[in-house]
Parts: C-alpha cells; structure tokens; sequence
C-alpha cells in the first residue's frame, strides 16, 4: 500500500505503541483487500468490548491502557447489559460489573459511551462523503444510505481505524461500488414502520451483498422508517448500501443511480411478501413472556409514539415490555416526561443492550465466573424483524413478530394480536 508520510510514521511506531498496533491492522486489512493508499475518517462506530464473550472487555482496556486514544469523533455499539438500570433487567451483577469497566475504557480512549446501535439518533451524524467506520451493520447501512457518508461493515477494525484516523480505501469508499445492482419496485403497502421492517428483509434475502435501487414508494419514508429498512436489509442479506433516489446522496434518478445503464427487470415487492415474513417469524403457541419494542434503538420521535400509545394504560400483569433505546435518547424521553409516561404504564425502559444483545443470548462464551445462565423464555413478541432473527438466532426461542400498535396491544391484552388478520 501507498502511505503517507504520516501513516509511516505511526507504522513505525513513531506515535505510539497503540497506533502501531492500529496502523498494522489496518495495513494488513488493506492488502486483503487491494486497496492502494488509505483514507482519512472523520467518524468512527466502534466495539463496546462485550462482557459475554471471554476477555473481550479485556480487548479494550489493553488498548486504553498503552494510552489508545480516538483521532476522530467516536460512539460505541451496544453492550450487553443495561449500565445505570440493570435491576429492572434480571441481570447478574458480576456481568455489570465487567461491562462497566468497558465503558472505563471508552472513557480513557476519548470514545462517546453511547452504547447503541443507533448513534445518528445520539447526535452523531456523519454528513455526505465523510468516510467512516462501522462495526455495527446498521450504522454501516443508515449512514451510507440516507447521509451519504462513506462505511464498510468493518468489525473491530473500526476500532484501529478510530485510533489512526485511517482506513484502507477499498469497498465502498470506492465510487465505483457506490452503484446499484438490482432494481427493485415497491408495490406493497406500508402502512407502519414495522412494514419497512419486514421488507428489508425480504428484500435482503434476493439481493445479498448487492446495491439495490428502490423505487415506486406512496410517500417519501420518514427516518424511522429507513432505519428500520436499512437495518433488515443488513441482516437478511449483506447489504451496506441501498439507493433510493432523491434521499440518497447524490443519487437523483434511477440512472445515475445505475451508472446509467438501468435494468429493464426488476424485482417488484408485494403485500404477500410482507405477510411471507411477518408469517415466517411468527411461531409456537401465542404465549408469550415478553413484549419488546425499540430495534434499532428507538428514537425521541418512536419514544414518543410509544407514550402516546401508553398513555393512561396498564400493561396486562404476569406480561413484561421493554422499551430500548440509547442512554442519550432515553435522556431526551426523560426531560419531555415520556419515560415516565411509559414507566406508568409498567414499561421497562432499557438502555445499552436489547434481548438479543443482554443475557439473555445462549450464544455467547461468558466466564463461567459471572454466573450467567440464561432464563428460559416461550417466545417474545417483536416489532423488528432483525430483533426476530436474532432471538431466534441467539435466544433460541419463538418470536411473534408484529407491528409495533400490534405489540402494544399485546402487552396490554395479554394476548397476540398479529399484524394482519390471517397470520397464524
């Protein structure tokens, strides 16, 4: 690779044993992957070091404690427990315990201690052609997609990259991987954000790792909404970059979206396809033990539906209903009176984790020192279908998937109510 003078300089070991480490990472990153000089970040998303992975928190005090330090503006990604309000949760206090030493740590590098999977919401807001870094693959697609920013889905080389201010110029720092790959028409209706959910991921699992260009939208979807499209569309499939003409930087029409050549086929998107997942993540019996909602981490304005829906209401006893968000967020609720809104209703607000990312994960590899051992749970009803996936992948019990009016009503009821009628 070609490096400046600086770049050598910290490869050298000139700057420090921690942006040796970094640059070593990240040159050896490159080379895999053809890149022929670096780029210079202006935003990192970074690892949490996580308290249910064996000496993983390890990983980030190591490097805070050779005086690591950010070189740009930095968030950190979801952990594994509620920090401040991990009673309300049932989590083991040695688990909290480690996981609080890793946001010590963030604090030593000079790292936000957002704990989210949902930065933008926290003020992070990386603007057009910013290249960046990500380790959460939500980030990754929501910044490229609706900012304009410029991210792979990196891993912990988000960290290096956070250290050195560099990252190999490869994937989508290129121009020419920022064009489409599959046209898509969007002929279902969506009617809540929980239906731009379930479309990504049906979208996701046709295109995989390709770039698709969306058309055909009733409306211009509201941010939530492209969160939460993004966010399916990573998981079912491998996308980093979706292209909505007239939201997506720059890209103003279907030909420059496609370089200029648009494909006369398209993949078209119907209501059955919707109801095909909501369907798909919709098993057992109709018990349930828990109602979460708040995958992304929800934002002020999803917080704010949430009360709205709340309001003056109890939820059903015997049932539990998270509400996750970023510590920032849940701030912001706190202060316009929303959390306690929510809390009256008998909500339990949760910040820094999510049932999938908690202990309640049976997928993990924790110290047997911690005492972690899992709840058993029948099914949780979810409003996401990336939140689906994942309980399905790391809980491993059923899930209810519906929308996010339908989830409430279930936590009040007590009972499933599905997002459409022939749901079984």
């Amino acid at each position: 690779m070609k490096l400046s003078a600086d770049e050598r300089a910290m490869l050298d070991g000139a700057e420090g044993e921690a942006k040796r480490i970094a640059m070593e990472g990240l040159v050896q990153l490159g080379e895999a992957f053809g890149a022929e000089d670096m780029v210079e970040i202006g935003y990192a998303h970074i690892h949490a070091g996580m308290a249910l992975y064996l000496h993983d928190v390890e990983l980030m005090e190591d490097l805070a404690g050779i005086g690591a330090k950010m070189a740009v503006p930095a968030s950190s990604n979801i952990a594994n427990a509620d920090m401040t309000s991990w009673r309300q949760t049932g989590a083991p206090e040695k688990l909290v315990r480690l996981q609080q030493r890793a946001e010590a740590a963030h604090h030593k590098l000079g790292s936000a201690c957002s704990f989210t999977c949902t930065p933008y919401w926290a003020g992070h807001w990386p603007t057009w052609n910013t290249h960046m870094t990500s380790i959460e693959s939500t980030v990754t697609v929501f910044c490229n997609s609706v900012l304009g920013a410029r991210s792979n889905r990196d891993g912990f080389f988000a960290v290096y990259a956070g250290i050195a201010g560099r990252y190999p110029r490869f994937g989508y720092h290129l121009d020419i991987n920022r064009r489409g790959t599959h046209r898509v028409r969007i002929e279902a209706p969506l009617e809540t954000v929980s239906d731009f959910s379930a479309l990504g991921f049906h979208i996701g699992r046709l295109v995989g790792e390709g770039v698709p260009v969306l058309e055909g939208f009733a409306r211009r979807p509201s941010l939530d909404e492209l969160d939460a499209l993004g966010a399916t569309l990573a998981t079912a499939g491998g996308v980093a970059l979706f292209i909505l003409p007239g939201v997506t930087p720059p890209f103003a029409s279907l030909e420059q979206a496609f370089g200029g050549r648009v494909p006369d086929d398209a993949i078209v998107t119907r209501r059955t396809d919707l109801e095909a997942v909501y369907d798909q993540f919709t098993t057992g019996d109709g018990r349930f033990d828990l109602v979460h909602v708040g995958c992304p981490h929800a934002s002020f304005e999803e917080m704010r539906h949430y009360a709205s829906l709340l309001d003056g209401k109890r939820i059903r006893d015997g049932v539990s209903l998270w509400v996750t968000t970023s510590r920032q967020v849940r701030q912001m609720a706190a202060d316009a009176g929303i959390v306690a809104t929510l809390e009256r209703a008998g909500a339990k607000v949760v910040s820094d984790t999510c049932p999938m990312s908690c202990h309640f994960a049976r997928t993990t590899s924790p110290d047997p020192a911690l005492g972690v051992a899992p709840p058993t749970l029948r099914a949780i009803v979810v409003d996401s279908a990336k939140q689906a996936k994942y309980v399905r992948d790391m809980i491993r019990c059923d899930t209810l998937l519906t929308g996010t009016e339908q989830a409430i009503a279930s936590a009040l009821g007590g009972e499933f109510v599905p997002r459409f009628g022939g749901q079984r």
